[in-house]
């Protein structure tokens, strides 16, 4: 009972002190942890083959719990701490994880805290990201120890996600938080689009009237693609994914101001790809030019700011925007904030 309570107390002083985390970094409380993780994972390894199952299953229960005290240590030792994040690095915590994996599968409140614990880790942190494409093994971060045959904690996060893509559980929530982390890491972005992962968008439902589940696995998707699509190489990532031009088309109409906000985004970034722009000439720009009619604000923004995107250095683009009807919804646009501004 003591300990249960020490441990509360010290976790609720980590998530809002950066004195204690320094502190915590001092004393060693990051290798505590992850030697104290380790030894778990070998007490349930060892456990699992003896006999009696309710006797078993009572110690399992008992390590398990105490895991997750670990792990949320952990997660608040990390949150927005560099330094933090690189003593976890150097403990190798990403291939305890995954050592740890199979037994997060059983256990779905365990899978949320290592999701979790993740994320920290991986928030604002490349090194952090690129140590989740490492095999298996691999405790260093030499090329040589990375993956290239599926054995990763990141292919092992991206199967979890696609088994989970449509059911709008927590777990799901998380670990799309998770992969959009890792959607700004180079090394992360080439495993996701050598996975087929993002196939899995053109089997999302698209939201329709007040059908909030389907608007919130929407809007978890898009955040994660509008992380890929800030980088040219993530552009043409998405473009190469046959139908995805049209999905994102569908979901810039949509009545959901969340879903139609990030969708409108990301064919915003994509405009900038000079490799992308004669797609988007020739099926989105009646979806851009109809945002300057919008009573939204932020929608007649994204929608100028990506036809001046697509216009520049592309000839072909200042010839179709001349086009009357697109022509005429410019100079209205213009004319309305230029009055305005004139009240201002």
């Amino acid at each position: 009972m003591l300990k249960e309570v020490a441990t509360n107390a010290l976790l609720s002083l980590l998530a809002v002190s950066k004195n204690a985390q320094k502190c915590a970094l001092e004393v060693d409380l990051i290798d505590s942890c992850m030697e104290n993780m380790k030894h778990i994972h070998a007490q349930l390894n060892l456990d699992s083959l003896k006999p009696g199952k309710a006797q078993r299953k009572k110690v399992e229960d008992n390590l398990i719990k105490e895991l997750r005290c670990s792990m949320q240590l952990l997660r608040n030792c990390l949150f927005q701490n560099e330094e933090c994040k690189m003593a976890a690095l150097k403990a190798h915590l990403v291939p305890v994880l995954h050592s740890l994996w199979p037994w997060f599968l059983a256990d779905d409140s365990s899978m949320q805290i290592a999701l979790h614990l993740l994320c920290v880790y991986t928030a604002n942190y490349p090194a952090g990201c690129t140590s989740l494409c490492w095999s298996s093994g691999g405790q260093s971060s030499l090329p040589s120890a990375r993956s290239a045959a599926g054995n990763s904690l990141m292919h092992n996060i991206l199967k979890l996600a696609s088994q989970v893509s449509s059911d709008n559980s927590p777990v799901q929530q998380v670990v799309f938080c998770l992969i959009s982390n890792l959607a700004l890491s180079h090394d992360c972005k080439g495993i996701i689009q050598k996975s087929n992962f993002l196939q899995n968008f053109l089997s999302l439902s698209l939201p329709k009237g007040s059908n909030k589940n389907a608007g919130n696995v929407s809007t978890l998707w898009l955040k994660l693609l509008l992380n890929i699509s800030f980088g040219e190489d993530g552009q043409q990532m998405l473009m190469k994914i046959n139908g995805f031009l049209d999905q994102i088309i569908e979901m810039c109409k949509s009545k959901h101001k969340s879903s139609q906000h990030l969708a409108l985004l990301i064919l915003h970034n994509i405009c900038f790809s000079p490799t992308n722009k004669p797609k988007i000439l020739g099926n989105a720009v009646e979806v851009l030019s109809a945002c300057l009619e919008s009573n939204s604000p932020a929608v007649q923004r994204i929608g100028a700011a990506s036809l001046w995107a697509l216009l520049h250095n592309y000839q072909k683009a200042k010839v179709t925007l001349k086009n009357p009807s697109i022509r005429r919804r410019i100079d209205e646009a213009y004319s309305v904030v230029k009055k305005s501004r004139s009240f201002t």
